[in-house]
């Protein structure tokens, strides 16, 4: 009953690119948000082959990147939070629809937990579980305190180029795209230099990304042009990032009508493990849990060995109960 799909869905009048992977499609479903806004993760397929033994994994290019950019890159409509959502949700009902009676998990890592959080909120019957990765729980609190570890890790270093951009812009709020983007780069690799254990695993994620994609690979769009990967990403994130820099968990309420599952890098500056600790405290819901990657910094999807055992080690309980 293995299944290999890559398929363009019509999700509120727009063809966006999804893809269905798993080796049984009695497992339960896997619907993966990936980051961004304009960082497709499909892919990531061969490096992610070991999770589909445990679930049908469905990842979705979303608006403004991908297969879906590509396909029609002058119709991508408004990109805002709601309508990501709205999408989202509709993507959700399709997979369901699909997949009659086997529980669906939602993933979200970076943006796409900001999106999760907003969906399992807004629609809990579609969803078994959450799983936040690199979770987001505040744009004001998460952006001026990855600012000053940021600084206070460029002092430490030494790191004098960094000082200097950093406290040239200041902290935020920014009104300019310009001065988000000092923030980012010195919360994030390279600017912020790898711990050990990080820099080993992007080595290997790349190692497993880096044999030639086979010509009958059904994860890869054919037949399309090839935008610029980097302008097509600095674009969306030029429309997106003033909304998502006031966006805030607590805006959704502490009640959630499923589980809820946070894995977090020790060293993510980015969205910073202090205040996602402080939100998950004080949210309630079925059954809620914290697990830190050692190590890891925001990217935590290049730990896809830990994510998995993980994964299996929470989720799969709460599915078989």
């Amino acid at each position: 009953m293995a299944i290999d799909e890559g398929l363009f869905v019509e999700i509120n009048g727009l063809e966006q690119w999804i893809t269905i992977r798993g080796r049984d499609a009695a497992n339960p479903v896997l619907l993966i948000l990936h980051g961004g806004p304009g960082f497709p993760m499909s892919f990531m397929a061969p490096a992610l082959a070991d999770w589909e033994k445990d679930y049908t994994l469905v990842q979705w290019d979303q608006p403004a990147g991908g297969a879906t950019y590509a396909k029609t890159p002058t119709a991508q409509g408004p990109l805002t939070i709601e309508r990501f959502v709205r999408d989202g949700l509709t993507v959700a009902e399709y997979v369901a629809a699909r997949f009659p009676r086997r529980p669906i998990v939602l993933m979200g890592t970076s943006w796409g937990s900001l999106l999760g959080l907003t969906m399992i909120h807004r629609r809990p019957e579609l969803f078994r579980a959450y799983v936040g990765a690199g979770q987001v729980v505040s744009g004001p609190d998460g952006h001026r305190l990855g600012y000053e570890l940021g600084l206070t890790a460029a002092r430490a270093r030494g790191d004098a180029a960094a000082i200097a951009a950093l406290e040239k812009v200041g902290p935020p709020p920014y009104a300019r795209f310009e001065d988000f983007l000092v923030r980012q780069t010195y919360t994030n690799p390279p600017g912020l230099p790898p711990t050990p254990k990080e820099a080993a695993a992007t080595a290997e994620l790349g190692r497993k990304l880096a044999a030639p994609v086979p010509a009958d690979a059904r994860y890869v769009a054919r037949g399309l042009p090839q935008p610029n990967f980097m302008e097509v990403f600095m674009a969306t994130q030029r429309q997106t990032f003033a909304e998502v820099a006031t966006w805030e968990a607590r805006a959704l309420g502490l009640d959630f009508k499923v589980p809820v599952l946070v894995i977090q890098g020790d060293h993510d500056l980015n969205t910073p493990l202090p205040l996602v600790r402080d939100w998950l405290d004080k949210i309630h819901a079925p059954h809620k849990a914290l697990e830190v990657i050692e190590g890891a910094g925001h990217n935590v999807f290049a730990f896809e060995a830990e994510l998995h055992s993980l994964l299996n080690k929470h989720v799969r309980p709460l599915l078989a109960a």
